[in-house]
Order: structure tokens, then sequence, then C-alpha cells
């Protein structure tokens, strides 16, 4: 069968965009390989080098920016030309009759976040942590799983492997693209505590070192690892006592390593999530960047040093199986 993702990501300014969305059409696609894959995309900056490193060499790229008409009929020639039998839509902001249009042509799947379902698709699926693991039928009819044991996470999450032995006291990730240089305000914070925490910080493959970062590497080498990118989250997490991340799949990540973390938002709607990490006991929501996030910081890292960290790391919430009980409903509909 012929399967299509439509998604968007990369180093995009201004659009609540990293490459969140992109990973998890990946991880998904990881559990349906033995179908043909392609991809349709918006690429801002990355998304092709991080699909072809993953293998995926079919991608077709759409105008960024691009509007609702041509959009439409961009994918609908391609949806044809290809002989395409389902497309999986993950992306921000899902026109619904982007949705409608599509649907005539093709089975459709509907990724999404926060507490959105309504959507008239085939399959709906939203791991958000606000929803209790149900399956749920929305207003349009349509098969939604809901709740983090749904949510699409790399293969390698349905083996915890959980180390005793810990390299590193912190890892920090913001997010595939770093676009509010919250590293950069990290690094001012940390730098007084990086003697006693050792720290580990992952940028993410859309974003750069700066002169600034590369200073601090430089002069904390010892306490201080600074990588660009990862192929292996898993591995880095179990590495790690603690975690701080920004409000994305990162998040779920974490969670699912039993690794207590905290979140720092990068954009508004991450609150959202954030808010529903710490209600549970789970994580703490530093909140978004604003003057007294340094503060905030200083109080996560002085409760590090001082063994209060009070969180739940027993919870059954999460599995890491989402990807693979989502792609067994992906290929009832084949």
């Amino acid at each position: 069968m012929n399967i299509l993702f439509r998604t968007s990501g990369g180093r995009a300014y201004k659009k609540e965009l990293g490459l969140g969305h992109v990973y998890r059409c990946i991880n998904i696609a990881s559990h349906l390989s033995h179908h043909k894959i392609h991809f349709l995309i918006e690429d801002y900056g990355g998304v092709v080098k991080v699909l072809k490193s993953y293998g995926f060499n079919d991608s077709f790229l759409l105008k960024k920016n691009i509007d609702l008409n041509s959009d439409i009929e961009e994918s609908q020639h391609y949806i044809n030309e290809k002989k395409i039998d389902l497309v999986i839509i993950d992306k921000f902001c899902i026109n619904l009759k982007y949705l409608r249009e599509i649907k005539k042509s093709s089975k459709l799947v509907v990724i999404s976040d926060l507490r959105k379902i309504d959507y008239p698709a085939d399959l709906v699926v939203n791991g958000f942590i606000g929803f209790e693991n149900s399956i749920f039928i929305n207003k349009y009819g349509t098969k939604c799983l809901l709740g983090p044991l749904y949510q699409i996470l790399n293969k390698k999450y349905m083996t915890k492997q959980i180390l005793n032995k810990k390299k590193y006291t912190l890892l920090a990730t913001f997010g595939g693209f770093d676009e509010n240089n919250i590293v950069e305000i990290l690094l001012e914070t940390i730098s007084e505590y990086l003697q006693q925490i050792k720290t580990k910080i992952i940028l993410g493959p859309a974003s750069k070192k700066s002169i600034k970062i590369k200073t601090l590497e430089k002069k904390y080498g010892n306490h201080l690892k600074i990588i660009d990118k990862t192929r292996d989250m898993h591995k880095e997490i179990s590495n790690t006592q603690f975690g701080i991340c920004a409000g994305g799949i990162t998040t779920y990540e974490f969670a699912v390593m039993m690794v207590p973390f905290a979140i720092i938002c990068q954009y508004p709607h991450q609150l959202i999530t954030a808010k529903e990490w710490e209600r549970k006991g789970i994580a703490i929501n530093l909140g978004k960047i604003n003057k007294n996030l340094k503060k905030r910081l200083r109080k996560f890292l002085n409760d590090i040093l001082e063994n209060k960290m009070n969180l739940n790391t027993t919870h059954n919430i999460i599995d890491g199986l989402g990807a693979q009980r989502v792609s067994r409903e992906i290929s009832k509909l084949l």
C-alpha cells in the first residue's frame, strides 16, 4: 500500500513549529515500513535532511506558507499520481476543508494535539496528557484514540532499559529548533552550579551553536557537554538523573523513562501541556520565558542539589507502546 504523510516543520520563526510533528510521523512510519512511505512537506529548514537520515527518501516539497486551495490541489495531484491509499496528517493548524477534500481521494488519519479531536477522518489519534486513556467517537462519527497510551514515540521506548548508574545529573533539550534560545538562558543560570551538576545539552538538528554557547562550552568543558543532535534520545535520557525540556513530545519521553523533569514552554500552547504534567505530579512547570525564568530555574537546580525533588516516577500513565497501538489501528483501515 502507498501511505502519504502530510506534515511541516523546521526552522520556522513565529510559527510555533519545530520538528515534533516530523519526528512523530517518522515514529509511526517506522511501524508501517512494509508499506511504501511518502512525505509531502513544508520544509522550513532541516526536515528533508532529518527524513533522509531515517531512510525516508520519497519526499515532495510544498511551497512554504502554501495557501489552502493550492495545498488541496497539490496534495490531490500527488495522491492521484502516486496512487496513495492512505494519508496521515500531522501538522499545526489542520484545516477542516482540507480534510474533507482529501478524504474524497483516500483513507485519512489525523494526528492532533491538546484537546482537538473533532476532525472528519477515518481515525483520529491524540496522545495528549490531559486525556484519560480511552477510545472515543467524535461528532463526525470518527474513532479517536485518546491519551498518552497512544502517544507516538520512537520504537526504542517500547523497552525502558532504565539504568541505575547515571552519567549526567541533568539533560537539557528544547526540541528540534530552539527558537527562543532557551539554551543560552539555561547556561547563564546553570554556570554557577556546574561543579555539582554535570550537564548535557542537546541543541536539536534545526538549531545552531551560537558564539555564546561555544564560549561557555569551552569554559566549562569538564562539567558541560553540548551536542548538536542525537539519533538515540532514549539512551540520552536513560543516562541522566533529571531532565529539562520544552513542552512537546520530549515530555512524554522523559515520563516513560521515569526521569523527573521540568518544562520551559517555547510556545503559548505548550503551557497547557506543562500544566497537565504538573497537575499529575510528574513534572515541574517552569512556565514561559520571561524575567522570572532565571529565578525559577535556580529553584529547580537548588532542589536537585538539596534532594527536594518530589515527583511521581512510578506512574503507569504512559508505557512507550503508543506507536505500536496506533499502527495496528491504521493497518485495519488498509
